[in-house]
């Protein structure tokens, strides 16, 4: 189990944090009022982004800087301060170049808050995605009743599915590399690009022969690759091991 100790530890100013809140039952509803609020804030920013849309995005980020200082988030409070003085001065350049660094401190303080929220228990979800739906009942039965799996059938649906649920904890991606349209490989430079693979284990799940293709995805920062066919006990092991780490 982890208690406040577990915030300070990992980079949070909870002493300051609790000088503004209060006290620790205050500072734990706001966190979790703060999750919830960024399921909806953190998409808006990256589509005012992607829009060049700065005033909307300077007022985003604003709100996200506020909320991470109160929070004793003071990385991702100065890179947010940051984010907002660019924008504010429509300095379209710094904010593209910086957007990587406002991803990852973002997905980094939601992962520690998640986990300290939960105890130390990550309830959370798997994705799945493969076009074989023999690959995906494997999955699901490995984890039934314990976590809620997702199925992707190609590298779209599966970015489509971390976006829609980053915020309720995914705990591990099982990817396959050859799938219609969208591949595994695209998917895999999401996570690069957005700075995931520090918040999500991500596993390869192929029958590929070339090795050439396996150890281009061992470029990425993925946990393992689980060669087909598996088990439900090795999908189970290898998942297991990277959450309880």
């Amino acid at each position: 189990m982890v208690n406040e100790n577990y915030l300070i530890e990992n980079g949070v100013d909870l002493k300051s944090a609790l000088e503004l809140l209060g006290d620790i039952s205050f500072y734990n509803q706001t966190l979790e009022s703060y999750i919830e609020e960024n399921k909806t804030r953190v998409p808006n920013i990256e589509k005012y982004r992607e829009e060049c849309n700065m005033p909307e995005y300077a007022i985003l980020v604003h709100s996200l800087k506020s909320d991470a200082k109160y929070l004793g988030f003071n990385e991702l409070a100065d890179i947010a301060y940051e984010h907002e003085v660019a924008s504010k001065a429509n300095d379209m350049a710094t904010v593209n170049d910086k957007y990587k660094d406002l991803v990852q401190s973002i997905n980094k303080y939601s992962s520690i808050a998640q986990t300290y929220l939960s105890g130390g228990h990550r309830p959370g979800k798997i994705i799945v995605a493969d076009e074989s739906s023999v690959i995906s009942n494997v999955v699901i039965k490995a984890f039934e009743g314990e976590y809620e799996v997702l199925v992707a059938t190609d590298g779209n649906q599966a970015i489509n599915l971390v976006q829609n649920n980053i915020y309720d904890d995914i705990i591990a991606l099982i990817l396959d590399l050859n799938m219609p349209g969208v591949d595994g490989f695209a998917v895999l430079d999401y996570f690069r690009d957005n700075g995931l693979f520090s918040r999500v284990p991500v596993f390869i799940i192929t029958g590929e022969i070339e090795q050439e293709r396996i150890d281009r995805a061992k470029t990425y920062d993925i946990v393992d690759v689980l060669p087909k066919p598996f088990t439900l006990e090795s999908v189970r092991n290898a998942i297991d091991s990277a959450i309880n780490k």
